[in-house]
């Protein structure tokens, strides 16, 4: 071979290796990112009791970034080993579980429920259909989000004091008011319930069932339910309202929905296993409960300004989250009382982050989001994350002078910002439809009634006494408010 054509070759061979390598580097977490979020944690936890941390995963590494103190009787800084209540991230435990026991052999996604219940339970059904094992996994088997026989003087002791014995009679009264199958609806009751019959089919009780065959596989050594004496003196202490201590809560027949403790560095190994960083045994089962099977619209009615689901799976979702160009993100919140956390992936640029925090005056969920989206971490976004609308780009409600409709918000870079409105604006006429006397309702119809994506609205500035006509064309558009 030639000087000539072997400089050629090593120049192939190099660039053969090195797209790969330049393609990791663009998918990973830059150090300007890292730098990003150091200064919003010293920025927002130096002279508080609470903590967070926020840990990242990617084809770099895992990166921890902690900030404040474990505040439980120790002068302690909180790091990647700190323990942490997390919640409704245990659904996604609950769901892997019952695709391990599919791929054991051991259950089938289509079963009934009621195979695998004492005779004595009467599980309800519509239609003739039953709810099976998979309905219960997506949110599918027309549940409620939690029973109508919780009982307690507080939320707190409502859940802690809710047994199995109270979930059978959930069980045998209710009426489900459509079929099985047909429309997500966030339970957690339903995933309590699958976590009861894992456990009764196995022999064995849940806690046992997420060690032995999630955690020990991915060596996750510090993520449990019942905390040994170590794990205690590593616990982050949460507070109420008030300020004053909180432990996490000790659930009984809803410990399959929300009752696991762990720290980031655990965390990081289950983010990454999801996201096919660093791949193990259940990574195929995990492929599978990221399938997506509904679209949430329903949300949580209960929680005022909570939005929607979105893209929802096994119990991954994507809660309408921006989805930027080049990415498939999927994550879950959790928390009760001062706990709080979040985990979610990008599945196409194989990256992670992990959201653990004590603090009430942010959301996990926003910080995971935004960090995931490559956004910008600010106080703004650490309560409210970034969904693409398709829309007219403003909010509205009744004025109580003129009982015509006012225009109350305006979202940047919607179309209602570059047509030029803003907040105090009269709707006077929607399509020539005047909207005095209307409810908020009504007009909401009026706005979307024939069909198009453009709407006419004669609109009042009552500062200037001036009238304008403006037409609006429903597009696309971020907001995280």
């Amino acid at each position: 071979m030639s000087i000539t054509r072997t400089a050629r070759f090593v120049c192939y061979v190099v660039l053969l290796f090195a797209a790969p390598f330049q393609a990791e580097a663009q998918n990973s977490f830059t150090d300007a990112e890292a730098e990003g979020i150091k200064a919003f944690l010293h920025d927002n936890f130096r002279q508080t009791n609470a903590c967070m941390v926020i840990a990242l995963a990617d084809q770099r590494g895992n990166r921890v970034f902690p900030a404040g103190k474990l505040d439980n009787g120790t002068d302690r800084d909180v790091n990647g080993d700190t323990v942490f209540f997390i919640g409704s991230v245990s659904k996604t435990f609950t769901a892997l579980l019952l695709q391990d026991a599919v791929e054991r052999g051991e259950m089938k996604l289509d079963e009934p429920v009621a195979r695998y219940l004492p005779t004595s339970i009467k599980m309800p059904t519509h239609g003739g259909k039953e709810i099976t094992l998979l309905y219960l996994a997506t949110h599918a088997a027309g549940f409620p989000g939690n029973p109508d026989n919780m009982t307690g003087a507080s939320v707190k002791e409502q859940y802690e004091t809710y047994t199995v014995e109270k979930m059978y009679a959930f069980l045998s009264g209710y009426t489900l008011r459509r079929e099985p199958g047909t429309e997500f609806e966030y339970s957690n009751v339903g995933m309590a319930l699958l976590g009861h019959v894992l456990a009764l089919r196995t022999g064995t009780n849940y806690e046992s069932l997420v060690v032995n065959r999630i955690c020990r596989p991915l060596h996750m050594d510090s993520t449990c339910i019942t905390l040994t004496p170590e794990l205690k003196a590593r616990l982050a202490m949460g507070h109420d309202d008030s300020g004053k201590p909180s432990l996490p809560w000790k659930l009984q027949a809803y410990s399959p929905a929300g009752d696991i403790h762990s720290t980031a560095n655990d965390l990081l190994k289950y983010v990454s296993a999801n996201a096919g960083l660093a791949p193990s045994n259940l990574t195929p089962l995990m492929k599978q409960t990221q399938v997506v099977r509904f679209k949430d619209s329903r949300g949580l009615p209960d929680v005022p300004g909570f939005g929607v689901f979105g893209r929802t799976a096994m119990d991954w979702v994507d809660r309408g989250a921006y989805q930027p160009p080049g990415m498939e993100l999927l994550g879950h919140a959790g928390g009760a009382g001062s706990y709080h956390a979040w985990v979610g992936f990008d599945k196409k640029q194989r990256r992670g982050v992990v959201v653990l925090t004590t603090a009430n005056d942010v959301s996990s969920e926003a910080i995971g989001w935004t960090l995931l989206q490559r956004l910008p971490l600010k106080r703004d976004n650490a309560t409210e994350f970034a969904k693409e609308i398709v829309g007219l780009g403003f909010a509205f409600g009744l004025d109580k002078k003129t009982d015509t409709l006012l225009v109350t918000k305006v979202y940047p870079q919607s179309p209602a910002s570059q047509a030029g409105l803003s907040a105090g604006l009269l709707i006077q006429k929607i399509e020539n439809v005047p909207t005095a006397g209307k409810t908020v309702a009504e007009c909401a119809v009026l706005l979307r009634a024939n069909g198009s994506p453009k709407v006419r609205l004669e609109l009042v500035d009552p500062e200037r006494k001036q009238t304008n006509t403006v037409e609006l064309t429903r597009g696309k558009f971020l907001t995280s408010g």
